[in-house]
């Protein structure tokens, strides 16, 4: 199961990578804000740290405070966290307030997502048949249930106008779903890692050999482009200039949207690897700046003069840009392994006075 996985990289990780990763790069400064869970009985976590430094990992169980995914409302004020044992955080971003808590008994939560009116969370995780739920929100009250998937949900992205949702399943299929109804719009069937454009007129997908671009006003095909390298995994697009972020053996890189071909910029020093296993995510922000997270840490990396900045190990994969590009969010957990302990739950930085601290001219 994923969170025996998911323990287990974090083990590696902390024991081989703590002191490798990212040695020459600039850090992030303190996060200027920190959303935290209420206080509730939670369930006893499946991972232990055992005398003699032994690794307890139990199958199918997770740890109470692991935050997986992340997920802000199109007007960047509201934000989701989806956690172990079925439970998934909102919060008012501008007041650092909780909205509501919602038990989903989805299992282990790996998507979360919001409608563009934010009255609408849709959540997924391991559990409960693999469903995918919508709830309204703030009262935290289940609207619909949908259960077209054949593995769990990786990922669920509203419109922009809040009629449909975007998801991908364990199994290799992107389904478009009618969010007033309990119909399917659209199956793209050998097509995963969905990534919708800021405006969402644009969706990506890759097959075992292409890109492809769709329009979603039809969902008709717009083109197609050769994955390349073979094994690459769309992040991030952006068409105003005309380019998307994909990763390849964990290395990031940047492509050309309109033809596939490689951009000069590479991040320098390389950003942290990515971990298909574990997960982790890219946006474009604001002048050039892409955001990202993988290898435990949130990075910045500048386009423009090629500088990236990574943060301190957060022991978590799950981060999110807000669509105006002014808040990173990303989830800190006091891992077991973890050698000092600090603030838990969600750190939140202003993009532009992250970039002028650590993205140095």
């Amino acid at each position: 199961m994923w969170s025996a996985k998911r323990a287990l990289v974090l083990f590696l990780l902390g024991v081989s990578l703590r002191q490798t990763d990212a040695q020459s790069v600039v850090s992030f400064p303190p996060p200027e804000a920190i959303l935290a869970d209420v206080k509730h009985k939670e369930p006893k976590s499946g991972v232990q740290l055992s005398p003699g430094n032994t690794l307890t990992i139990q199958s199918g169980v997770g740890t109470p405070t692991t935050i997986n995914v992340l997920g802000f409302s199109k007007d960047s004020r509201v934000l989701a966290a989806g956690k172990d044992f079925g439970r998934v955080v909102v919060w008012d971003v501008p007041n650092r307030k909780l909205l509501c808590a919602v038990d989903t008994g989805q299992g282990i939560v790996h998507a979360v997502a919001l409608s563009a009116d934010a009255q609408l969370l849709a959540t997924a995780g391991e559990g409960d048949r693999f469903s995918l739920k919508l709830w309204h929100l703030p009262d935290g009250k289940l609207v619909r249930t949908y259960n077209y998937f054949n593995g769990y949900v990786h990922s669920a992205a509203f419109g922009p106008v809040g009629t449909w949702i975007v998801v991908s399943d364990n199994a290799a299929v992107t389904h478009v779903l009618d969010i007033n109804t309990d119909k399917q719009l659209a199956e793209l069937k050998d097509m995963y890692s969905p990534v919708l454009s800021p405006l969402g007129d644009i969706l990506m997908t890759v097959s075992k050999t292409n890109f492809t671009v769709w329009s979603t006003s039809d969902w008709t095909q717009k083109r197609t482009l050769p994955r390349s390298p073979l094994y690459a995994i769309p992040l991030a697009l952006s068409p105003e200039s005309d380019s998307f972020v994909i990763t390849s053996s964990g290395v990031f890189r940047l492509l050309r949207l309109s033809t596939g071909e490689p951009l000069p910029s590479a991040p320098n020093p390389e950003l942290p690897k990515f971990n298909g296993a574990a997960g982790g995510f890219a946006a474009f922000g604001t002048n050039g700046a892409i955001f990202g997270h993988s290898n435990d840490r949130l990075w910045v990396w500048n386009t423009g003069t090629a500088q990236t900045c990574v943060s301190d190990l957060m022991y978590s994969e799950s981060g999110s840009l807000s669509p105006d590009g002014m808040l990173l969010a990303g989830a800190k957990d006091n891992s077991i392994l973890a050698q000092t302990r600090s603030g838990e739950g969600v750190w939140i930085w202003d993009t532009n006075k992250l970039a002028a601290k650590c993205l140095k001219k």
